[in-house]
């Protein structure tokens, strides 16, 4: 199996759409010989943060010398990044050569009678064939969607599990409440789970179930409040943070490339998580803490792309992530005496709160373009620019491609062109930015 082909074999798949259950994915992974039951798992579930949190603990372990292996979702630009080894993308050769061991198991289990593999199924399925392949010494996995039927929890209890900030999101699958979502995002708790880290909640019934699975599954838990950044100082060069004590030793002052202020909440939960593995006995030196930390880049989370023109670039897709959004646009560029103006490129999938969303970009803005994410599930962007015109009463430039879109750049010097509202958009910006 070629590259091309490997990856054309899993875009096909996109038919079977999306299938929460651990049925399908528990057999391919029977076929396989159950390579995820031999991994080290930190197993990272949320609304947000989720990715960041993730990046952090795979930078720190890398830097501490132990084999890392990181699977997070969606992908940016290249299909590649979602498979990470010491943070490095998977080759097109490991690509390939993962994905035919796992065609020939998905296959069998179809002969078998099973169902077809939905694409995570068989991209979750290879990120383990990998990540076992390479002898890694941990896996850092991002949960896609939920948790309790995620294919990623056909792990047993992971040595680590991370629950990030819960929002509404997906309500559609995991429940309309915070309560209903935390019960699904907490199962990825279970028995053997060594250490549970949760971030702070804005709901202590939120906290509560979360404890309680952990309490019942017999997991310590750890506030990763306690272990969160302090800022000093920020600018559009990154932050200079300092932390409180961890294990008693002061990790002190440092900067870190990325920017807002929830990004010092993400380091917090990364942090907690590395405690816990130390707990456990696991060697991480304090110097691999500070040099992890602080070199993770990540593209597509308030990434300043240019300063002149001023252009960032920013995934947040639902109601607690552009209210960070918004709330990092004050905090970098809003001055007493020279407020910023916005020029927002806006695009977001159906299945979102998109109305809540504009409420918070809207006022804001003082011109609106809108894009098409590069999804199935998204809103043509000519259908979102007539939503806006109708129901707050601005003109709306509907682009049909991120080249149209970038060509119309303001060079203003008080001017901030922000694409925000969909990952599956903000990668195509992206690559297409840079290719200009």
């Amino acid at each position: 199996m070629t590259p091309e082909e490997a990856k054309a074999y899993i875009q096909s798949r996109g038919v079977f759409g999306s299938v929460l259950g651990l049925d399908t994915i528990g057999a391919i992974m029977a076929e396989l010989n159950h390579p995820e039951r031999s991994i080290k798992c930190i197993h990272i579930a949320g609304t947000n943060g989720k990715g960041s949190t993730a990046h952090m603990i795979s930078a720190v372990l890398t830097e501490a010398g132990y084999q890392t292996g990181l699977y997070t979702s969606p992908a940016l630009e290249s299909f590649n990044e979602r498979f990470c080894l010491n943070d490095e993308p998977i080759s097109d050769e490991d690509l390939a050569a993962a994905t035919e061991r796992v065609k020939a198991a998905a296959e069998a289990v179809v002969e078998k009678g099973g169902a077809e593999a939905t694409c995570f199924e068989l991209e979750t399925a290879i990120a383990f064939v990998y990540f076992w392949d390479k002898k890694v010494d941990f896996a850092i996995i991002e949960v896609g969607l939920g948790g309790r039927l995620d294919a990623t929890n056909i792990i047993p209890g992971p040595k680590c599990a991370v629950i990030t900030k819960i929002g509404l999101d997906h309500t559609e699958y995991l429940g309309d409440t915070l309560e209903d979502i935390a019960a699904e995002k907490a199962e990825i708790i279970k028995f053997g789970t060594g250490g549970v880290v949760m971030a702070p909640q804005t709901s202590e019934s939120v906290r509560q179930i979360i404890e309680k699975r952990a309490w019942d599954r017999g997991a310590r838990i750890y506030d990763g409040e306690q272990y969160k950044l302090h800022l000093v100082k920020a600018d559009l060069d990154g932050q200079l943070v300092s932390s409180r004590s961890l294990a008693y030793h002061p990790l002190g002052r440092f900067r870190i490339n990325l920017l807002g202020r929830h990004q010092l909440e993400n380091a917090g939960n990364a942090l907690a998580a590395l405690v816990a593995l130390m707990e456990e006995k696991y060697i991480i030196p304090f110097e691999a803490i500070r040099q992890g930390i602080a070199h993770v880049k990540l593209h597509g989370r308030f990434e300043i792309l240019s300063r002149s023109p001023m252009v960032l670039i920013d995934g947040a897709h639902n109601l607690d992530g552009i209210q960070c959004f918004v709330d990092n646009l004050d905090d970098y560029f809003l001055k007493a005496d020279k407020p910023y103006r916005l020029n927002l490129y806006f695009g977001m999938l159906a299945d979102k709160d998109i109305d809540g969303c504009l409420k918070l970009l809207v006022p804001r803005a003082e011109k609106i373009s809108t894009l098409t994410p590069d999804n199935e599930r998204a809103v043509d962007a000519e259908a979102m620019a007539a939503k806006i015109k109708k129901e707050y009463g601005k003109d709306v430039t509907a682009f049909d491609s991120p080249e149209a879109a970038l060509a119309t750049l303001d060079d203003s010097e008080d001017v901030v062109n922000a694409f925000v509202g969909s990952l599956y958009m903000i990668g195509k910006v992206r690559t297409a930015f840079f290719d200009m």
